[in-house]
């Protein structure tokens, strides 16, 4: 079965509610696991991105990712990044190369911004797929992190991470700092 989809990159505040919906309905089917964080309408986990890039199959969302600019710290100084999150693909779609599509639809949404790198987290089983993608996985290092940005202050997570990974936008991976990185917030 072939899948025609077309992609639209949003600033957030451009996102109309209906799309915020369609994206929650996306969002729950993709990690059913944490499908509380997308009750009704709310379209984020932790922040709400900057960016959106969506791919619509029909009328529905069927892939999605979300970009987030912001400076992190490492090894005691400051590093712009865009923060990449919220990665989905209807799985109907898994499999069929939508998801290569869509980190390549990010990465020249991320050349747009004109960041020097892309940074993302993610499961271990899922670095595979990014390093297809052109990401470069980090040797493992201390991230301190929170949970949420958008409820209670908690503690920050400290934690050896061994799935950091960044992608070169306007640098060259040799210009990635060495060190410990502190996100002072959440995740997209």
């Amino acid at each position: 079965m072939v899948h025609i989809v077309h992609w639209e990159t949003l600033r957030e505040g451009h996102l109309p509610i209906e799309t915020h919906a369609a994206l929650a309905d996306l969002f729950r089917t993709a990690y059913p696991r944490h499908s509380r964080f997308f009750a009704e309408a709310r379209s984020w986990s932790y922040v709400r991105p900057e960016l959106r890039v969506i791919g619509w199959a029909k009328d529905r969302p069927v892939a999605s990712a979300g970009i987030l600019r912001r400076f992190i710290e490492v090894n005691g100084n400051d590093q712009l990044v865009a923060i990449v999150g919220l990665v989905a693909v209807h799985p109907v779609y898994q499999g069929t190369g939508l998801g290569l599509t869509l980190m390549n639809v990010v990465a020249d949404a991320l050349t747009g911004l004109g960041v020097p790198f892309g940074l993302l987290m993610c499961e271990p089983r899922r670095v595979p797929f990014y390093r297809r993608a052109g990401w470069h996985q980090l040797s493992p290092r201390r991230v301190r992190y929170s949970h949420d940005d958008t409820s209670q202050p908690r503690p920050f997570i400290d934690e050896i991470v061994e799935t950091a990974m960044v992608l070169p936008i306007t640098a060259t991976l040799v210009d990635w700092p060495a060190g410990d990185m502190n996100w002072h917030g959440a995740s997209v």
